[in-house]
């Protein structure tokens, strides 16, 4: 098993309190649809497709470089992915078995495709904060996890469909609106979703280990394998300390960060 994020938590932090970035336990369980958590336009959600500023001195909560497994739990009542960290973070063997408490859901496995990351803020820390004001550690199981993104909505391709972002049927995409502080860095290949109207997303994870493009998508939408000529570099979006991404999910359990959108703003 490839090295956790749990490696790179090793300062102390006082404890307190996904089946995956797409799932939302109570709300959104395995078997619901779209319609357990809003979508963008009865989220009130609404951001500016402008990327966000990041300074190039960005502390990091979790300096990570090369590929990894993520251990990652959706927290159903808050909505918020945690993942492995703190002074009692969850060891590789205990997590083969876990099953998480109460509404919360584990995440399947996360392979990474990027090759570096830092993740500023938890997102309850405001833009402002600095060091440990930025990072906010919960304990679950007798665990300890650090809160790293929230779900705000749950859309989904083709638009006039339902899906369920466990389980998307082939020529389906579910978009999952996620608020995050999060620079990722890919270099070399590279797998890039593509939309009709100039919408491309980068893929960051898959459930194997094992990306392909060889998966049905909406009418209009293709998926390619490329080299990069340079670093690509993806920042979160809406201006002014914002944080939102939209990740899209395909059949085939793959995962992209959105990185250009159809107009200037989303929904």
């Amino acid at each position: 098993m490839a090295a956790s994020f749990q490696a790179l938590w090793r300062q102390p932090r006082v404890p307190s309190e996904r089946r995956a970035v797409w799932l939302l336990a109570a709300l959104l369980g395995v078997t619901a649809g779209c319609s357990s958590l809003p979508d963008s336009k009865h989220a009130g959600i609404r951001y500016d497709t402008t990327p966000s500023p990041w300074p190039a001195d960005r502390a990091c909560i979790n300096p990570q470089r090369g590929a990894i497994v993520a251990k990652e739990v959706l927290m159903g009542r808050t909505r918020t992915v945690v993942i492995a960290g703190g002074p009692n973070p969850i060891s590789d063997q205990a997590w083969a078995t876990y099953r998480p408490g109460g509404a919360n859901q584990k995440n399947s496995d996360r392979h990474t495709l990027f090759t570096r990351s830092c993740f500023a803020r938890s997102p309850v820390a405001p833009p402002d904060c600095v060091g440990e004001s930025c990072r906010r550690t919960v304990e679950s199981d007798g665990h300890t996890w650090v809160e790293l993104s929230r779900i705000e909505a749950v859309d989904c391709l083709p638009a006039e469909g339902r899906c369920d972002p466990a389980s998307i049927r082939p020529g389906q995409l579910a978009i999952i609106v996620t608020y995050k502080c999060h620079e990722m860095v890919f270099e070399g290949r590279a797998f890039l979703l593509q939309g009709p109207r100039g919408e491309e997303a980068v893929m960051h994870a898959t459930a194997d280990g094992q990306p392909t493009t060889d998966v049905a998508l909406p009418p209009g939408w293709s998926l390619r394998e490329t080299v990069l000529a340079k670093p690509l570099v993806i920042h979160p979006f809406g201006g002014a300390g914002a944080c939102y991404y939209n990740i899209l999910r395909d059949a085939k359990a793959q995962s992209f960060h959105q990185i250009r959108y159809a107009g200037p703003s989303y929904p």
